[in-house]
């Protein structure tokens, strides 16, 4: 009957509707409660107008929201989404809380809106919260382990030069007396002192082999045992991933064997140079393993220095047998000791 008002006919009469007499209701969502879980204790309501700030033990939540809306024909359709571990929003089906158990620790932000009817409430409701590393994976408790093991592998390392230094000390010191004592006998006896003098420099450099060989095994073995132990203990992230890739540094140090390549030719010099003549289809790989099988080295050792397992080092020696076309009942540590 006019551009807004319209006559609708009843039964026994009419009615008029003016359309700009209409409030389009406007909805918001709102969350009610939050709760800190926990498995053996009551539940613990939670302050809504701060950020949450939780031990790693602290994980698991619960959130309650609601839209007041009485209009029973409209149905409220709740949806949520959590950053930091979720991606998209995630729709519930006929309820209105949320319980987020066992979540990581980091920092996260809870959103909540709804569909009422076929419109989005006006708000979106955001919780920021952050649950905490433990403890064992906290940046302090990552340079204790990096200094106890640097500290453990400097005192091996020590430990094990001081033992033989002074070992070596004192023999020559003791080879020294007899020397002045037999100095003026006859020029044999001094010729017999200068050939004892050569081989105690020899045993000197076998000492020093003895030390880098046995440092570079301890070092790893305990290089492993750290690795292995955290591994079994943690789930990694991009931060302790830092970790792993300098201890793997650590366990595949080529220092490490450019040091006991010299020691070894120092002590052995000729070892390499026949081996190579002798088998010249060697690898520098098998050069190598046949150096540690020069020392008479156990499987177990030799993996720590390759970071290996035994079961590797094994077919390593199975296919050095090949190479060298040794007989079934040959010996390959006794073979290459002989050469």
């Amino acid at each position: 009957i006019s551009d807004h008002k319209y006559l609708l006919g009843k039964v026994n009469g009419f009615i008029t509707l003016d359309l700009t007499k209409i409030i389009e209701k406007k909805n918001k969502i709102y969350i009610t409660s939050i709760q800190l879980k926990h498995f053996d204790t009551l539940s613990k309501n939670l302050n809504l107008l701060e950020k949450g700030n939780f031990k790693y033990s602290e994980n698991s939540l619960e959130i309650k929201f609601s839209v007041p809306e009485y209009e029973k024909h409209l149905a409220v359709d709740y949806q949520y989404m959590l950053e930091g571990f979720h991606h998209n929003w995630i729709h519930l089906e006929n309820t209105n809380y949320v319980n987020l158990d066992n979540l990581r620790f980091g920092e996260y932000t809870f959103k909540v809106r709804a569909m009422v009817g076929n419109d989005l409430t006006i708000n979106e409701v955001n919780y920021p919260f952050k649950i905490n590393k433990p403890w064992f994976l906290s940046n302090f408790a990552w340079v204790v382990y990096f200094i106890l093991v640097s500290l453990i592998t400097a005192l091996i390392h020590k430990s094990y030069k001081k033992h033989y230094a002074s070992k070596h000390i004192a023999e020559m010191e003791k080879k020294k007396k007899e020397i002045e004592l037999n100095f003026l006998e006859n020029k044999q006896q001094i010729m017999l002192v200068k050939n004892e003098q050569l081989k105690l420099d020899i045993e000197g450099k076998n000492r020093e082999l003895a030390i880098s060989t046995m440092s570079i095994i301890k070092k790893n073995e305990v290089l492993n045992n750290i690795k292995k132990e955290f591994l079994n203990t943690t789930n990694t992230d991009g931060s302790n991933k830092s970790v792993l890739r300098l201890i793997d540094k650590n366990l595949n140090d080529s220092n490490d064997w450019n040091f006991f390549e010299e020691a070894f030719n120092n002590a052995d010099k000729n070892f390499m140079k026949k081996v190579k003549k002798i088998h010249p289809t060697l690898t520098p790989n098998d050069l190598r393993l046949c150096a540690y099988l020069r020392l008479n080295l156990s499987s177990k050792e030799i993996a720590n220095l390759l970071n290996i397992s035994v079961r590797s080092v094994e077919i390593k020696r199975y296919r050095l047998r090949k190479k060298m076309e040794l007989e079934h009942d040959t010996s390959l540590v006794n073979y290459i000791l002989e050469i």
